[in-house]
């Protein structure tokens, strides 16, 4: 039996050798372990605490050295994430697997990165860019198919006049996502607004909520909105409660939290729009640990979400939500 367990380990090393010299790295030594490190969004935001999750949960499963980076100053956050990308690639892991989130600014980073030889994932933020930036693949959603899958099941309800507020601005993936839901609205004859917060300010419910209600304010034939994160999503409720338009507007979000899923269950909320970020986080790590490993990649872009939460299964959501903290998002 030692014998046999011996065998496979040297089976395995050489593997490893052999699909590393094909991909221009160092060969596998014996006591070598695929390291891979994941930048990530802030953890303020459960969305990306339940993107941890799945990568942690992989990262256990696979027996991989991982870490999950990110920035923890919302005033500052982009020039954080910016440092830790090329802190992280300097350290040569095996594989890397990041979010590109503002394009304008990591762009050039991540084509720095790729160029000079190590592997990229890209998870969540970046589908449009991934393959010119060198990455090896993309694990999320289609912003702009979401944003119209959601605009189209509010249509088919009878909006009319709609809302995409945007608590992230110049983010692509959410600006693709708005796009994507006043294209429908446009289709459909609306002119169709679109509102914006400074990203410091996106988990200040006040001051999100006095944003929403000036926009509503602003426009009172609007009876439609979504908005693009769970925090935001109970900041809305409460700008239409303030205004006295509970169950005149149409209200959707992005993003899964207890209270927005129980908002949902009050008929408070409309749905909620799943990207299932524990899968962003799982199988970023899964296809990067694959290629490393065997030189094997999915075709394509790995597509996450979303997954439409209604009345109808929003029992099932909260229920699973208590029995395995995080892994849908909600806290």
């Amino acid at each position: 039996m030692a014998f046999r367990n011996l065998l496979r380990s040297a089976a395995a090393v050489a593997c490893l050798s052999v699909l590393a010299a094909g991909m221009g790295l160092a060969p596998a030594r014996a006591d070598d372990k695929i390291s891979i490190i994941m930048g990530g969004g802030p953890l303020w935001d459960p969305f990306f605490g339940a993107m941890k999750k799945g990568a942690d949960d992989a990262a256990k499963d696979l027996g991989i050295d991982y870490q999950w980076v990110t920035g923890t100053d919302p005033n500052n956050w982009m020039a954080d994430y910016a440092k830790l990308l090329k802190q992280s690639a300097s350290r040569h892991p095996s594989a890397l697997v990041i979010g590109n989130y503002f394009p304008d600014s990591f762009d050039p980073i991540i084509k720095d990165i790729t160029a000079s030889g190590l592997l990229v994932i890209i998870s969540f933020a970046g589908g449009a860019s991934w393959k010119e930036d060198g990455a090896l693949g993309f694990v999320g959603v289609s912003g702009r198919d979401l944003g119209k899958s959601v605009a189209e099941l509010q249509i088919k309800a009878g909006a009319k006049h709609a809302l995409c507020f945007n608590h992230v601005p110049a983010n692509s993936t959410l600006e693709q996502m708005c796009a994507g839901y006043m294209d429908a609205f446009k289709a459909a004859g609306d002119t169709p607004r679109l509102a914006t917060v400074a990203f410091s300010d996106s988990f200040n419910p006040t001051l999100v909520t006095q944003a929403i209600k000036g926009q509503l304010q602003a426009d009172p034939a609007i009876d439609a909105i979504w908005t693009l994160g769970a925090a935001q999503a109970i900041d809305s409720v409460d700008a239409i409660d303030q205004l006295g338009k509970a169950g005149k507007i149409a209200n959707a979000s992005l993003g899964l939290s207890v209270n927005a899923l129980q908002a949902l269950r009050d008929g408070k909320l409309q749905l909620i729009a799943d990207m299932q970020p524990y899968l962003d986080g799982y199988y970023g790590l899964v296809a990067a640990y694959q290629y490393v490993k065997y030189g094997m990649l999915p075709a394509g872009q790995i597509l996450t979400g979303p997954l439409m939460i209604t009345k109808d299964n929003v029992d099932q959501v909260l229920k699973i939500s208590k029995q395995c903290p995080r892994v849908r998002g909600a806290s």
